[in-house]
């Protein structure tokens, strides 16, 4: 099994408005320090391999450098995989993002609208995303919902990233959550364009909007572009994989278009870094 979304992080990486704003949309749900020893025993212990993400997200209020996840990544290549992440707003983004991946090992970038606050679908970012696809590294999106009030919600719909899609039609993409809440739309955009994909990382413990995001998919036929993915530290390994079966049996017991167990199995056994180009 790979974990395709994952974390690490500690307390000095935040300000103190970022974790206040989130305290005040989710109480109790803040998670300031999981340090690389914590995620190597709770994520990189009970799976295959693991991607782990760079944040570089200014705006938002929340910094974790390439430098810091390769210190990370370099210890166990065999079984970790690092995400850069440089901000779209920076004139050196395009330098930095090289750097990250030919001297760093860098295997894909992380980028958000609305913690980076920018339009992903504005023509002056195509140079950054020219650039990716040059590298043939995939971008990995949070284009779902934040609990950040200094930027706007707007930049994180996952409609946005058709346009992006529209003008490099071989640079992989991937709508991290599922575009949560927006799920009808990212299921949307993953179906039109062949290398656009989706992970379900993040929100299995919301299972109404889990269940929703999951059957939308099968019914519209991209269950073998979603991805398996926990957003540790706020989903751990576990409780992600508990909640696919936990929609499957909820969807059973009312009668509900099912979550077919062969989606699951799949899901879990589906070698998404090969997949991604991440290898």
């Amino acid at each position: 099994m790979i974990d395709i979304h994952s974390h690490i992080w500690e307390p000095h990486h935040w300000q103190e408005r970022t974790k206040q704003e989130i305290e005040t949309c989710y109480p109790g749900a803040g998670h300031w320090n999981c340090p690389p020893e914590e995620h190597w025993e709770q994520v990189a212990q009970k799976v295959d391999r693991a991607a782990v993400f760079a944040m570089e997200m200014n705006a938002a209020g929340l910094v974790v450098p390439n430098e810091y996840i390769h210190a990370y990544v370099s210890q166990h290549p065999d079984k970790l995989v690092g995400v850069a992440s440089v901000d779209p707003n920076d004139p050196a983004c395009i330098e930095k993002l090289q750097h990250a991946v030919e001297n760093l090992g860098m295997r894909a970038l992380k980028l958000s609208g609305a913690y980076q606050n920018f339009n992903p679908a504005d023509t002056r970012h195509d140079p950054l995303y020219r650039k990716a696809q040059q590298l043939e590294i995939p971008i990995f999106w949070h284009q779902s919902t934040t609990a950040f009030a200094v930027t706007p919600l707007r930049w994180s719909v996952p409609i946005l990233l058709d346009e992006v899609a529209q003008r490099f039609g071989d640079l992989v993409q991937m709508i991290c959550h599922i575009g949560h809440p927006w799920h009808d739309d990212a299921v949307m955009v993953v179906r039109k364009h062949r290398n656009v994909y989706a992970d379900m990382s993040g929100h299995a413990h919301r299972r109404l909007h889990f269940y929703q995001a999951l059957a939308t998919a099968i019914e519209y036929d991209i269950g073998h572009k979603i991805i398996f993915g926990s957003d540790y530290p706020f989903c751990g390994v576990e409780d992600s994989v508990q909640g696919m079966h936990d929609a499957a049996r909820m969807a059973s017991r009312a009668g509900l278009p099912p979550i077919p167990q062969a989606f699951i199995d799949e899901m879990l056994e589906r070698d998404s870094l090969k997949l991604l180009g991440m290898e």
